[in-house]
Protein backbone atom coordinates (compact mmCIF):
# COMPACT_ATOMS: atom_id res chain seq x y z
CA UNK A 1 0.00 0.00 0.00
CA UNK A 2 1.76 3.72 -0.55
CA UNK A 3 2.46 6.01 1.85
CA UNK A 4 -0.61 8.05 1.39
CA UNK A 5 -3.49 5.64 1.60
CA UNK A 6 -1.41 4.08 4.50
CA UNK A 7 -2.04 7.72 7.01
CA UNK A 8 -5.41 7.70 5.35
CA UNK A 9 -6.22 4.38 6.82
CA UNK A 10 -4.59 5.02 10.03
CA UNK A 11 -6.55 8.23 10.47
CA UNK A 12 -9.84 6.34 10.00
CA UNK A 13 -9.40 3.96 12.23
CA UNK A 14 -8.15 6.54 14.92
CA UNK A 15 -11.38 8.57 14.00
CA UNK A 16 -13.41 5.42 14.53
CA UNK A 17 -12.10 4.46 17.62
CA UNK A 18 -12.67 8.35 19.23
CA UNK A 19 -16.27 8.16 18.16
CA UNK A 20 -16.88 4.89 20.55
CA UNK A 21 -15.11 6.05 23.41
CA UNK A 22 -17.45 9.29 23.13
CA UNK A 23 -20.34 7.04 22.80
CA UNK A 24 -19.37 4.97 25.99
CA UNK A 25 -18.70 7.85 27.98
CA UNK A 26 -21.93 9.70 26.94
CA UNK A 27 -24.15 6.74 27.40
CA UNK A 28 -22.18 5.65 31.05
CA UNK A 29 -22.67 9.88 32.11
CA UNK A 30 -26.31 9.76 31.09
CA UNK A 31 -26.75 6.46 33.38
CA UNK A 32 -24.84 8.06 36.53
CA UNK A 33 -26.90 11.42 35.66
CA UNK A 34 -30.44 9.39 36.18
CA UNK A 35 -28.99 7.55 39.00
CA UNK A 36 -28.28 10.66 40.84
CA UNK A 37 -31.53 12.13 39.60
CA UNK A 38 -33.46 9.03 41.12
CA UNK A 39 -31.71 9.35 44.31
CA UNK A 40 -32.36 13.31 44.72
CA UNK A 41 -35.84 12.04 44.09
CA UNK A 42 -35.89 9.98 47.05
CA UNK A 43 -33.87 12.13 49.35
CA UNK A 44 -36.68 14.95 48.46
CA UNK A 45 -39.29 12.29 49.92
CA UNK A 46 -37.93 11.01 52.44
CA UNK A 47 -35.12 13.17 53.70
CA UNK A 48 -32.20 12.27 56.12
CA UNK A 49 -30.95 13.94 59.35
CA UNK A 50 -28.89 17.25 57.97
CA UNK A 51 -27.53 19.98 60.18
CA UNK A 52 -29.37 23.34 61.01
CA UNK A 53 -27.57 26.52 61.27
CA UNK A 54 -30.27 27.58 63.11
CA UNK A 55 -30.93 24.97 64.81
CA UNK A 56 -28.60 26.36 68.55
CA UNK A 57 -30.33 23.67 71.16
CA UNK A 58 -30.06 23.70 74.44
CA UNK A 59 -26.83 25.96 75.09
CA UNK A 60 -27.67 25.79 78.49
CA UNK A 61 -28.08 21.94 78.47
CA UNK A 62 -24.85 21.71 77.18
CA UNK A 63 -23.23 24.31 79.67
CA UNK A 64 -24.92 22.24 82.29
CA UNK A 65 -23.07 19.09 81.48
CA UNK A 66 -19.83 20.12 80.57
CA UNK A 67 -19.97 19.52 76.76
CA UNK A 68 -20.10 22.00 73.45
CA UNK A 69 -23.41 22.44 72.29
CA UNK A 70 -24.88 21.06 69.07
CA UNK A 71 -28.17 20.16 67.30
CA UNK A 72 -29.94 18.74 63.70
CA UNK A 73 -33.39 19.39 62.85
CA UNK A 74 -35.27 15.99 61.27
CA UNK A 75 -37.91 16.03 58.96
CA UNK A 76 -40.23 13.30 58.83
CA UNK A 77 -39.16 9.78 57.20
CA UNK A 78 -35.14 10.69 58.69
CA UNK A 79 -33.99 7.40 59.63
CA UNK A 80 -30.54 8.37 61.28
CA UNK A 81 -32.56 8.72 64.85
CA UNK A 82 -32.50 5.00 64.19
CA UNK A 83 -28.96 4.53 65.45
CA UNK A 84 -30.27 5.04 68.94
CA UNK A 85 -31.80 2.70 70.83
CA UNK A 86 -33.54 4.94 74.32
CA UNK A 87 -33.88 8.47 73.61
CA UNK A 88 -34.88 11.18 75.77
CA UNK A 89 -38.19 13.28 74.28
CA UNK A 90 -39.00 16.49 75.22
CA UNK A 91 -40.69 19.91 74.15
CA UNK A 92 -38.15 22.74 73.65
CA UNK A 93 -38.86 25.98 75.13
CA UNK A 94 -35.72 28.06 74.65
CA UNK A 95 -36.43 31.49 73.55
CA UNK A 96 -35.01 30.99 70.10
CA UNK A 97 -36.80 29.85 66.68
CA UNK A 98 -36.91 26.24 67.74
CA UNK A 99 -39.97 27.36 70.63
CA UNK A 100 -42.18 24.52 71.00
CA UNK A 101 -40.34 22.18 68.97
CA UNK A 102 -40.43 18.76 69.72
CA UNK A 103 -37.16 17.09 70.24
CA UNK A 104 -35.39 14.23 71.36
CA UNK A 105 -31.48 13.55 72.40
CA UNK A 106 -29.45 10.20 73.70
CA UNK A 107 -29.58 10.12 77.13
CA UNK A 108 -25.93 10.18 77.23
CA UNK A 109 -25.76 13.25 74.51
CA UNK A 110 -28.17 15.53 76.07
CA UNK A 111 -26.47 18.17 74.86
CA UNK A 112 -26.77 16.92 71.10
CA UNK A 113 -30.67 16.95 70.50
CA UNK A 114 -32.56 16.88 67.24
CA UNK A 115 -35.96 18.66 66.48
CA UNK A 116 -38.74 17.70 64.39
CA UNK A 117 -39.04 20.30 62.12
CA UNK A 118 -43.14 19.11 61.63
CA UNK A 119 -44.36 18.72 65.17
CA UNK A 120 -44.00 21.51 67.69
CA UNK A 121 -46.43 20.87 70.79
CA UNK A 122 -47.74 22.01 74.34
CA UNK A 123 -47.13 18.82 75.48
CA UNK A 124 -45.73 15.69 74.61
CA UNK A 125 -45.21 11.64 75.56
CA UNK A 126 -43.59 8.93 73.36
CA UNK A 127 -43.99 5.22 73.98
CA UNK A 128 -44.42 1.94 72.10
CA UNK A 129 -43.13 3.45 68.89
CA UNK A 130 -45.71 5.79 69.29
CA UNK A 131 -46.11 9.20 70.24
CA UNK A 132 -48.91 11.90 71.23
CA UNK A 133 -48.64 15.98 70.77
CA UNK A 134 -50.63 18.11 71.93
CA UNK A 135 -50.21 21.10 69.76
CA UNK A 136 -51.91 25.07 69.73
CA UNK A 137 -53.29 26.75 66.34
CA UNK A 138 -52.49 30.77 67.55
CA UNK A 139 -54.31 32.85 65.26
CA UNK A 140 -57.59 34.79 65.73
CA UNK A 141 -58.79 32.36 67.36
CA UNK A 142 -56.66 29.72 69.21
CA UNK A 143 -57.57 26.26 68.58
CA UNK A 144 -55.97 23.02 69.64
CA UNK A 145 -55.24 19.26 68.39
CA UNK A 146 -53.86 16.44 69.54
CA UNK A 147 -51.42 14.92 67.06
CA UNK A 148 -50.53 10.93 67.06
CA UNK A 149 -47.60 9.68 65.15
CA UNK A 150 -45.17 7.21 64.56
CA UNK A 151 -42.14 7.95 66.58
CA UNK A 152 -39.46 6.72 64.25
CA UNK A 153 -40.75 8.48 60.73
CA UNK A 154 -42.80 11.77 62.95
CA UNK A 155 -45.34 11.00 60.30
CA UNK A 156 -49.12 12.16 61.95
CA UNK A 157 -51.03 9.31 61.57
CA UNK A 158 -54.19 10.95 63.08
CA UNK A 159 -55.42 14.68 63.94
CA UNK A 160 -58.11 15.50 65.99
CA UNK A 161 -59.48 18.59 67.56
CA UNK A 162 -60.11 19.32 70.98
CA UNK A 163 -62.56 21.01 73.36
CA UNK A 164 -59.84 23.01 75.65
CA UNK A 165 -56.43 23.94 76.66
CA UNK A 166 -53.70 21.01 76.80
CA UNK A 167 -52.85 19.90 80.31
CA UNK A 168 -51.34 16.38 80.14
CA UNK A 169 -50.98 13.18 77.68
CA UNK A 170 -49.81 10.06 77.80
CA UNK A 171 -48.60 6.94 75.66
CA UNK A 172 -49.54 2.97 76.92
CA UNK A 173 -46.04 1.12 77.24
CA UNK A 174 -47.12 -0.68 73.92
CA UNK A 175 -47.91 2.38 72.10
CA UNK A 176 -51.58 1.12 71.07
CA UNK A 177 -53.29 3.79 73.33
CA UNK A 178 -53.14 7.53 74.17
CA UNK A 179 -54.76 9.31 76.68
CA UNK A 180 -55.08 13.20 77.06
CA UNK A 181 -56.25 15.84 79.61
CA UNK A 182 -57.71 19.39 78.45
CA UNK A 183 -58.70 22.01 80.61
CA UNK A 184 -62.59 23.26 79.53
CA UNK A 185 -62.45 25.67 81.59
CA UNK A 186 -59.81 27.30 84.04
CA UNK A 187 -56.02 26.65 83.13
CA UNK A 188 -54.86 25.48 86.31
CA UNK A 189 -55.03 22.71 88.94
CA UNK A 190 -54.35 25.41 91.64
CA UNK A 191 -57.28 26.82 90.81
CA UNK A 192 -60.60 26.48 92.87
CA UNK A 193 -63.31 26.18 90.11
CA UNK A 194 -61.95 24.52 86.56
CA UNK A 195 -63.15 21.63 84.47
CA UNK A 196 -61.38 18.68 82.62
CA UNK A 197 -61.85 16.29 80.10
CA UNK A 198 -59.25 13.32 79.87
CA UNK A 199 -60.12 10.90 76.75
CA UNK A 200 -58.51 7.36 76.29
CA UNK A 201 -58.26 7.00 72.56
CA UNK A 202 -56.57 4.07 70.17
CA UNK A 203 -53.36 4.80 68.84
CA UNK A 204 -53.84 3.80 64.88
CA UNK A 205 -56.82 5.04 63.76
CA UNK A 206 -57.96 7.98 66.68
CA UNK A 207 -61.00 6.33 67.76
CA UNK A 208 -61.77 7.52 71.05
CA UNK A 209 -62.99 4.83 73.00
CA UNK A 210 -63.78 6.17 76.50
CA UNK A 211 -64.27 9.71 78.41
CA UNK A 212 -63.18 8.70 81.77
CA UNK A 213 -66.34 11.07 83.16
CA UNK A 214 -68.12 8.17 81.51
CA UNK A 215 -66.93 5.32 83.68
CA UNK A 216 -68.34 4.29 86.91
CA UNK A 217 -66.54 4.85 90.21
CA UNK A 218 -66.29 3.04 93.71
CA UNK A 219 -64.83 4.03 97.15
CA UNK A 220 -63.95 0.64 99.76
CA UNK A 221 -66.79 -1.23 97.46
CA UNK A 222 -69.48 0.60 96.99
CA UNK A 223 -70.79 3.57 94.41
CA UNK A 224 -69.47 6.74 94.89
CA UNK A 225 -70.52 9.76 92.52
CA UNK A 226 -70.71 13.63 92.47
CA UNK A 227 -71.53 16.04 89.65
CA UNK A 228 -68.45 17.80 89.89
CA UNK A 229 -66.06 14.84 89.18
CA UNK A 230 -62.79 15.57 87.03
CA UNK A 231 -60.25 13.37 85.73
CA UNK A 232 -56.74 14.12 84.67
CA UNK A 233 -53.25 12.86 85.21
CA UNK A 234 -53.99 9.37 83.46
CA UNK A 235 -51.09 6.64 83.51
CA UNK A 236 -51.07 3.17 81.62
CA UNK A 237 -50.08 -0.23 83.19
CA UNK A 238 -47.53 -2.56 80.94
CA UNK A 239 -50.89 -4.63 79.89
CA UNK A 240 -52.76 -1.45 78.77
CA UNK A 241 -55.63 -3.01 80.27
CA UNK A 242 -55.97 -0.42 82.96
CA UNK A 243 -54.36 2.92 84.12
CA UNK A 244 -53.93 5.23 87.42
CA UNK A 245 -55.44 8.63 87.25
CA UNK A 246 -55.99 11.74 89.18
CA UNK A 247 -60.53 12.20 90.06
CA UNK A 248 -60.97 15.34 92.09
CA UNK A 249 -64.19 16.05 93.74
CA UNK A 250 -65.73 18.23 96.41
CA UNK A 251 -61.95 19.78 96.77
CA UNK A 252 -60.52 16.13 97.31
CA UNK A 253 -58.13 14.88 94.86
CA UNK A 254 -57.87 10.88 94.80
CA UNK A 255 -56.18 7.84 92.81
CA UNK A 256 -58.06 6.20 91.16
CA UNK A 257 -57.00 2.43 88.91
CA UNK A 258 -59.39 2.24 85.74
CA UNK A 259 -60.17 -0.94 84.17
CA UNK A 260 -60.69 0.15 80.68
CA UNK A 261 -63.23 -2.86 79.27
CA UNK A 262 -65.17 -2.69 82.21
CA UNK A 263 -65.53 1.06 82.04
CA UNK A 264 -64.96 1.62 85.99
CA UNK A 265 -62.58 3.10 88.29
CA UNK A 266 -62.22 2.25 92.17
CA UNK A 267 -60.33 4.68 94.38
CA UNK A 268 -57.67 3.63 96.00
CA UNK A 269 -55.66 6.69 97.72
CA UNK A 270 -55.96 10.19 99.18
CA UNK A 271 -54.60 12.90 97.69
CA UNK A 272 -52.99 12.06 94.58
CA UNK A 273 -52.43 14.36 91.79
CA UNK A 274 -50.82 13.53 88.28
CA UNK A 275 -49.53 9.91 88.74
CA UNK A 276 -47.15 8.16 87.07
CA UNK A 277 -46.57 4.35 87.20
CA UNK A 278 -43.04 2.52 87.66
CA UNK A 279 -41.68 0.76 84.25
CA UNK A 280 -42.38 -2.20 87.22
CA UNK A 281 -45.43 -1.17 88.10
CA UNK A 282 -45.01 -1.18 91.47
CA UNK A 283 -44.89 2.42 92.45
CA UNK A 284 -46.65 5.61 91.40
CA UNK A 285 -44.70 8.93 91.69
CA UNK A 286 -46.74 11.92 92.18
CA UNK A 287 -47.74 15.69 93.36
CA UNK A 288 -49.33 15.27 96.49
CA UNK A 289 -51.37 18.65 97.44
CA UNK A 290 -50.77 20.75 100.74
CA UNK A 291 -51.53 24.09 101.67
CA UNK A 292 -48.61 26.78 102.63
CA UNK A 293 -49.87 30.36 104.13
CA UNK A 294 -53.00 29.90 102.03
CA UNK A 295 -51.43 28.97 98.74
CA UNK A 296 -51.34 26.11 96.97
CA UNK A 297 -48.27 23.99 97.25
CA UNK A 298 -47.33 20.24 95.29
CA UNK A 299 -44.96 18.01 97.43
CA UNK A 300 -43.26 14.72 95.03
CA UNK A 301 -44.06 11.44 96.71
CA UNK A 302 -43.55 7.65 95.65
CA UNK A 303 -46.80 5.52 96.98
CA UNK A 304 -45.98 2.01 96.97
CA UNK A 305 -49.06 0.37 95.79
CA UNK A 306 -48.66 -3.06 97.48
CA UNK A 307 -47.88 -1.05 101.10
CA UNK A 308 -49.34 2.14 100.49
CA UNK A 309 -46.50 3.63 102.02
CA UNK A 310 -45.45 7.33 101.31
CA UNK A 311 -42.08 8.56 100.27
CA UNK A 312 -41.21 12.27 100.18
CA UNK A 313 -38.80 13.06 97.41
CA UNK A 314 -35.85 15.30 98.09
CA UNK A 315 -37.21 18.13 96.34
CA UNK A 316 -38.34 20.93 98.44
CA UNK A 317 -39.93 23.00 95.69
CA UNK A 318 -43.79 22.99 94.64
CA UNK A 319 -43.55 21.09 91.04
CA UNK A 320 -46.89 21.01 89.11
CA UNK A 321 -46.23 18.66 86.74
CA UNK A 322 -47.18 14.93 86.08
CA UNK A 323 -43.55 12.84 86.63
CA UNK A 324 -41.91 10.75 84.28
CA UNK A 325 -39.93 7.67 85.06
CA UNK A 326 -36.41 7.41 83.73
CA UNK A 327 -35.67 4.19 85.18
CA UNK A 328 -36.80 2.30 87.86
CA UNK A 329 -34.98 4.55 90.04
CA UNK A 330 -34.98 7.83 88.97
CA UNK A 331 -37.76 10.67 87.98
CA UNK A 332 -38.24 13.34 85.55
CA UNK A 333 -40.02 16.88 86.14
CA UNK A 334 -39.75 20.15 84.75
CA UNK A 335 -39.76 23.74 87.11
CA UNK A 336 -39.42 27.34 86.06
CA UNK A 337 -36.55 28.59 84.65
CA UNK A 338 -36.31 31.37 87.38
CA UNK A 339 -37.11 30.68 91.41
CA UNK A 340 -39.96 33.56 90.78
CA UNK A 341 -41.80 31.53 87.69
CA UNK A 342 -41.43 34.91 85.58
CA UNK A 343 -39.89 32.91 82.78
CA UNK A 344 -41.62 31.28 79.82
CA UNK A 345 -38.88 28.53 79.82
CA UNK A 346 -38.56 25.41 82.25
CA UNK A 347 -35.62 22.95 83.35
CA UNK A 348 -36.05 19.33 83.42
CA UNK A 349 -34.58 18.09 86.96
CA UNK A 350 -33.78 14.62 88.41
CA UNK A 351 -34.39 13.19 91.45
CA UNK A 352 -33.93 10.06 93.43
CA UNK A 353 -37.56 7.74 93.19
CA UNK A 354 -35.83 6.30 96.86
CA UNK A 355 -36.06 10.18 98.27
CA UNK A 356 -32.52 9.51 100.12
CA UNK A 357 -30.28 12.23 97.78
CA UNK A 358 -30.85 15.86 96.29
CA UNK A 359 -32.22 16.38 93.04
CA UNK A 360 -29.68 17.27 90.24
CA UNK A 361 -30.39 19.50 87.18
CA UNK A 362 -30.82 17.07 84.03
CA UNK A 363 -31.68 19.42 80.68
CA UNK A 364 -32.28 23.03 80.76
CA UNK A 365 -35.09 24.42 78.55
CA UNK A 366 -36.92 21.43 78.70
CA UNK A 367 -40.10 20.57 79.34
CA UNK A 368 -42.92 17.37 79.19
CA UNK A 369 -39.84 14.88 79.11
CA UNK A 370 -40.63 10.97 77.91
CA UNK A 371 -38.44 8.13 78.18
CA UNK A 372 -38.59 5.72 74.83
CA UNK A 373 -36.63 2.88 73.48
CA UNK A 374 -36.84 2.32 69.72
CA UNK A 375 -35.21 -0.05 67.09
Amino acid sequence: MHRPNRIFAALCLASVITLAAYILWARTRGADNASGAANSASLTEAPAVSSSTDARPLPAAAEAHGTKSGGESVAPGGDAQTKMSRRIFFRYNGVDGNFGRLAFAAPERLDQPRFIETLSCEVAHVAGGRGICLAANRGLFTTYAAKLFDAKTFKVIVELPLKGVPSRCRMSSDGKLAALTVFISGHGYASVNFSTQSLLIEADNGRIIADLEEFSVSRDGRPFTNKDFNFWGVTFTPDTRHFYATLSTNRQHFLVKGDIANRSASIIHDNVECPSLSPDASRVAYKKRLTVDGRVFWQLHILDLKTNQETPLAEKRSVDDQLEWLDNDRVLYSLPETENGSSASTNIWVAAAGGASAPRLFLKKAYSPSMASLP
